[in-house]
């Protein structure tokens, strides 16, 4: 999973430069919507994995729901940040 999570923030922070630099702001809506989806799709599968068992799995459950949503927050201010950035080049270079 951690490989897709990769990915997709590549492809988020990638996504992000081309949507400042056309100045669309529907393009800050990417990362945090596929880091949304990967959120709940890691967690209901782990949740899944987990049934009724003890509740160590449970915590490690929410250890994995915290930890990927401090990533998809971070990777969502990141993309912002390069987003702003690339529409402040994009219209310095326009003039």
């Amino acid at each position: 999973m951690r490989n897709i999570e990769r990915l997709l923030s590549n492809v988020c922070f990638g996504a992000s430069i081309v949507a400042g630099v056309a100045h669309l702001p529907q393009g800050l809506l990417i990362t945090p919507l596929c880091f949304a989806g990967v959120l709940y799709a890691e967690n209901r599968a782990v949740r899944q994995r987990i049934g009724p068992r003890a509740w160590p799995s449970e915590a490690y459950a929410r250890f994995l729901f915290g930890t990927n949503l401090y990533r998809g927050v971070r990777n969502t201010l990141f993309s912002a940040a390069l987003f702003l950035l690339a529409a402040g080049a994009g219209s310095f270079l326009r003039g």
